[in-house]
């Protein structure tokens, strides 16, 4: 590979880390935010990613590491059938 090349791609690399890291508190505060607003009764459950992609108006890569630090877990439905649904629940989920 060409060291021009290879630069390109470092350059590439810093600035999605740059906008990452500039979008996270951002997204951090605008999903508490979203997820105050969801009515109590109905807010311990599973949610789909597509879910929260909607909601936030972004991508799954990006709302994956908020949810973690924000003491969400990953699951996934397990059955005999073939495929098996990933999804997210609070913290403290009781289902």
């Amino acid at each position: 590979m060409s060291s021009a090349y290879v630069r390109s791609l470092k350059r590439g690399l810093e600035a999605q880390e740059r906008t990452e890291q500039t979008l996270k508190p951002d997204l951090r505060q605008r999903f508490i935010d979203w997820f105050a607003t969801v009515p109590e009764v109905s807010r311990n459950r599973a949610y789909g990613m597509v879910e929260l992609e909607s909601a936030l108006g972004t991508q799954g890569r990006f709302l994956s590491p908020v949810l973690h630090e924000l003491g969400w877990e990953r699951r996934r439905k397990w059955s005999g059938s073939g495929q098996s649904p990933r999804y997210w629940v609070p913290p403290g989920f009781s289902g």
